[in-house]
């Protein structure tokens, strides 16, 4: 079935055929392909074909039967289709080595620009026994994300911080509402405004970060703070919005190598955004 759904994506960059993606109903039976990574393929595809707004739904994934929560007819499901289809966040050898042979193996993994907690699903699949905490300050991508946490009894190790991600505490104005990119708000922008926490107290002790918060990740890169970090592994999701450069992905390398870390695996998404996967040097000073 990976095949069929790698074929519609291939199909939808076609000049002649783009156009295409922006009728509703064709757009609803591509959505609707990404019920053969559900055990619950009927209800999904159901659920994705029925008239009127999308409605928010639990399945379990097939391949752990790890739960996640999706809303229907949004972007929800092209998420889905990242982590479980494309398998964008794939552990990289040596990173999937380390967290393997933690003992026990119960890594905490701090999720920055959590969204509606596909990532912590994927983790959970790998490694069980991980220990979350997420942070997404969207009010809208949050709550599903809550759904997610209650429909696999996890409260009391994936843990939701309703919050932006920051160096330091205070407020910011957030562009809401747009699922995976809301953004913290340029001043010409409608926003909310939110909370935002300082991130290091919360990523002490983490194994793995992922950080993907829409170009506000250049603050935190800075931030000499890095380089104390315990954690073996990052993966980063660069964007150029806020860049210290023209080329973004150079200067997340940049960034990082200076906070001791090696990249070891990088993804390119277009020009201007991409996954980095970079891992402590070694002998670097913790």
């Amino acid at each position: 079935m990976n095949a069929v759904l790698g074929l519609v994506r291939r199909l939808a960059t076609l000049p002649v055929l783009r156009r295409l993606t922006t009728v509703g109903v064709l757009m609803r039976l591509s959505f609707s392909l990404r019920a053969s990574l559900v055990r619950e393929p009927v209800r999904f595809v159901r659920n994705e074909l029925r008239p009127g707004a999308g409605v928010l739904a639990s399945y379990r994934l097939r391949e752990s039967d790890v739960r996640i929560a999706v809303r229907h007819k949004s972007p929800d499901i092209l998420i889905l289709d990242e982590l479980f289809a494309q398998r964008e966040y794939v552990l990289p050898d040596e990173v999937a080595d380390c967290l393997t042979h933690l003992n026990p193996p119960a890594p905490k993994v701090v999720d920055l620009g959590a969204n509606i907690g596909l990532f912590g699903a994927w983790i959970l699949g790998r490694f069980p026994a991980a220990r979350i905490v997420a942070l997404e300050p969207d009010p809208s991508n949050a709550r599903v994300h809550r759904a997610a946490v209650a429909a696999n009894g996890l409260e009391n190790r994936w843990r939701l911080v309703e919050a932006a991600a920051a160096t330091s505490a205070g407020r910011v104005r957030f562009a809401a509402d747009s699922f995976t990119t809301s953004h913290a708000a340029g001043s010409d922008e409608e926003a909310i405004d939110v909370e935002a926490v300082d991130v290091f107290p919360l990523l002490a002790g983490a194994d793995l970060v992922k950080i993907d918060i829409e170009g506000a990740e250049w603050p935190i890169l800075a931030d000499s703070r890095v380089s104390e970090l315990d954690a073996a592994a990052i993966v980063l999701e660069y964007h150029v919005e806020g860049a210290p450069g023209p080329d973004p992905a150079a200067a997340a390398e940049h960034l990082l190598a200076d906070a001791g870390f090696s990249v070891i695996a990088r993804h390119p998404k277009d020009a201007s955004t991409g996954v980095l996967w970079a891992v402590r040097k070694r002998g670097a000073a913790s």
